[in-house]
């Protein structure tokens, strides 16, 4: 995975590392903690195996940190594979009353009050602001849903959370449960803290809960992540969309819109409609209902 391929920001970056075995966890979480580039580390169980998070302060090129801690996962052959990469930021875009997601909705950071129309967030430590283009994206997708049907469904699935700032819309719209999950603990303590600021918790559920893991199934699901994660999840996400349910994603870059439809189209999804913004493309498919 390309740091250049994943949704960008300027603050901490976390690496994610998914590991096999007891031996080879302790090698690898040692190995991480003397990179010196590596600020902390992280370890917790992940899919029958483990799940470190190498931590990297901000830097205005993090990708030596990604080579780096690359180069040593290599090492682990099959045993080890990079996940994710998130990059935080480090405060959120400045500015009198925030700033436009959409036409309805704003984000704002601090101390100003949510409502119906406006998303805080805090603004010191975020994982996801709102601001990226593939986050309007995702946000325009779920807005033409809510017009069409008259409101979000009620069960919807956020996957990849970072921030919230999906899931707390999607609520807004209409979700009557929503299920936000990230494998990053530190972007679902973000998303929680989020979730209280914005008086959604009765709504609004965030957890590191492994995609496999989840039983329930969702009318919609969005997933805002990078193309090489949707590819990697796309069976489980698939599996969690009721027929007749739609799934939106988003981040994506160029001609990964296309490659992600067809790979989408296996197992059955139908495009409804494509979002462009720049570089980057959003998709809505559709789960035919069973015969």
């Amino acid at each position: 995975m390309q740091l250049s391929e994943s949704v960008g920001g300027d603050g901490p970056v976390c690496i994610l590392v998914r590991v096999e075995g007891a031996e080879m966890v302790d090698r690898l979480h040692q190995g991480l903690v003397e990179l010196s580039r590596v600020d902390e580390v992280h370890c917790r169980r992940y899919a029958g195996g483990w799940l470190l998070t190498a931590c990297g302060a901000a830097n205005a090129d993090p990708d030596p940190l990604l080579r780096t801690v690359a180069a040593l996962v290599d090492q682990f052959d099959s045993l080890a594979e990079v996940l994710d990469v998130r990059r935080g930021a480090c405060e959120l875009p400045s500015g009198g009353d925030g700033y436009r997601i959409s036409a309805r909705f704003r984000v704002s950071g601090g101390d100003a009050p949510a409502d119906a129309d406006n998303i805080c967030l805090d603004a010191a430590h975020v994982f996801g602001t709102g601001a990226h283009a593939s986050t309007r994206l995702a946000v325009q997708a779920m807005e033409e849903i809510a017009e069409r049907e008259g409101g979000l469904p009620a069960r919807i699935l956020d996957v990849g959370t970072g921030s919230g700032v999906l899931a707390l819309i999607a609520a807004r719209l209409g979700g009557k449960v929503v299920q936000g999950i990230d494998i990053c603990e530190e972007a679902v303590a973000v998303a929680r803290r989020n979730v209280a600021a914005n008086d959604l918790a009765q709504r609004v559920v965030v957890s590191s809960t492994p995609l496999a893991e989840l039983s329930e199934s969702y009318e919609l699901v969005i997933a805002n992540v990078t193309a090489s994660v949707l590819l990697r999840l796309a069976k489980g996400i698939v599996s969690r969309l009721r027929p007749g349910g739609c799934l939106v994603v988003s981040g994506l870059q160029g001609r990964q819109g296309e490659e992600i439809e067809e790979a989408l189209a296996l197992y059955g999804l139908e495009p409804i409609s494509r979002y462009a913004d720049g570089k980057w493309r959003g998709l809505t498919l559709h789960n035919p209902l069973v015969a």
